[in-house]
């Protein structure tokens, strides 16, 4: 790797306790695959057990002297940044939205998702401000967690324009289990003003080729469109489905590397890595394919402007080139999502009651039978004492049910409605500007005006042809 390169990988390491096959074999050959690579930094999704940070720490050590564990949640946020550099400083920031308590087998409102950053000081351009993340997966086929992962990208497209106003150079990578015709990425890319780094190695190839996988096979498939997951080229996507991918014959491209292209620094190459076997094994290395990107790094700022706006512009919260339509498809989603949990924490709230009166029924009834308790008759003893503890079992689940469903109905229901309304409230401020903005005709909003009034989702060719173009004719 030359010295005005930088080579960034990130990969979802799947690394689940209990869950997850060959966890500890995988792990130990992510770690053995790293340290004898020339990354100069890396970032990991899933990375859940301590120790096997701390081994693949020590591993790769010689060549990413440093590196952060970010801690987060009852479980931990499974993000981790690995770097040749030195790291100066490093935050973590939860998401507002991310689960739900009840959903206790997807787990993620237990772990504390979010974003973690590490403040890099490159030795030629000075800061790198570095993010990953793993956004809320789908789980099934009905996506009813769309929007916490909109919610999870507007605040994260937030911190990525508060970090490039403070002039940082900013890279954002990870898992966002997102399409590139999804909300999240049209934020990512709008908003936040980030350059998607495989998609700008690969546009002039895909202008030629086009995006129809036509008559490739899976692992060709992998380079041709970026598929990062779900691909029936992975030996364990093809058995542990989170959710249902929208092409199965190819998969979906869930990972990414972006970053805010300025005159110091821009990406040169992009590819899937680590698509093949662990050595020695018939199986990958996780459920998820690396992406690494190349970008080339000028010590020299120039006058010349790229696509990316200027510091001075992002600290404006008004400026974006997000487009109207899909804005307005955002508050949809989102007001839709408010009205459902408001609905779900009001039959919580009425299974409590039926809770509640149906321990008191029992207790008055336990109450009304005491004198039985004291002299019960030989021939009915056994029949009592077998109601009895019937009895009891029903009352302490009553019990359990009524502290659960106030708690979770109550406490975190309006939590998640008061949240929702929040976001409802800023992304409503957000689509005001961009009217305002339309009405005085600033020169940027004409970019937003392009996007199609459907923001319906059909297959994922045809999106992805029609809202990659939208998205990228700036």
């Amino acid at each position: 790797m030359s010295i005005n390169d930088l080579s960034v990988l990130t990969l979802n390491c799947w690394g689940l306790y209990f869950i997850a096959k060959q966890r500890k074999t995988r792990l130990r050959a992510i770690a053995d695959a790293l340290s004898n690579e020339n990354h100069d930094i890396v970032t990991l999704q899933e990375i859940w057990m301590l120790e096997d940070f701390e081994y693949l720490k020590s591993k790769v050590e010689n060549v990413l002297p440093f590196s952060n564990y970010y801690y987060s949640g009852a479980l931990g946020s499974g993000l981790a940044i690995l770097s040749r550099f030195p790291i100066v400083s490093t935050s973590y920031f939860r998401y507002t939205l991310a689960g739900r308590p009840l959903k206790i087998f997807h787990g993620d409102y237990y772990v504390g998702k979010g974003c973690a950053s590490a403040c890099i000081n490159h030795p030629d351009i000075g800061i790198i401000e570095v993010f990953t993340t793993h956004l809320h997966a789908g789980y099934g086929d009905v996506d009813e967690y769309e929007g916490h992962r909109v919610t999870e990208s507007w605040e994260l497209s937030n911190l990525l324009r508060a970090s490039a106003a403070q002039g940082r150079q900013v890279i954002a990578t990870g898992d966002f289990n997102s399409i590139p015709t999804s909300y999240n990425y049209a934020l990512l890319k709008k908003h936040a003003f980030m350059t998607d780094a495989w998609l700008e190695a690969h546009s002039e190839r895909l202008s030629q080729t086009g995006l129809d996988p036509g008559h490739r096979s899976p692992h060709e498939c992998i380079q041709h469109l970026g598929i990062t997951c779900d691909s029936p080229a992975n030996t364990w996507s093809k058995h542990f489905l989170k959710q249902q991918p929208h092409s199965k014959q190819v998969g979906d491209r869930l990972d990414y590397i972006f970053y805010r292209r300025t005159s110091q620094i821009t990406c040169t190459g992009s590819v899937v890595a680590m698509t093949d076997y662990i050595p020695g094994t018939q199986m990958c290395y996780s459920d998820h394919f690396a992406v690494q990107a190349t970008f080339s790094i000028n010590s020299q700022p120039t006058q010349v402007n790229s696509t990316s706006p200027s510091a001075v512009q992002l600290s404006n919260p008004s400026f974006t080139t997000f487009p109207l339509s899909i804005a307005q498809a955002v508050l949809t989603l989102l007001r839709r999502d408010q009205v459902a949990t408001r609905k779900t924490a009001y039959r919580l709230l009425l299974l409590f009651g039926v809770a509640l009166i149906m321990l008191l029924f029992l207790c008055v009834s336990t109450v009304a039978v005491l004198p039985d308790w004291i002299a019960p008759k030989d021939e009915s003893q056994l029949k009592f004492l077998l109601g009895s503890l019937a009895s009891s079992l029903v009352m302490i689940i009553s019990a359990v049910i009524a502290t659960i469903c106030v708690v979770v109905g109550f406490v975190f229901g309006h939590t998640e409605e008061r949240a929702l309304r929040q976001f409802i409230e800023e992304i409503q401020l957000l689509v005001a500007s961009i009217q305002e903005d339309s009405r005085s005709d600033a020169p940027f909003v004409h970019l937003s005006n392009q996007a199609s009034d459907n923001p319906s989702r059909e297959t994922f060719y045809n999106e992805f042809n029609e809202r990659t173009r939208l998205l990228d004719d700036a």
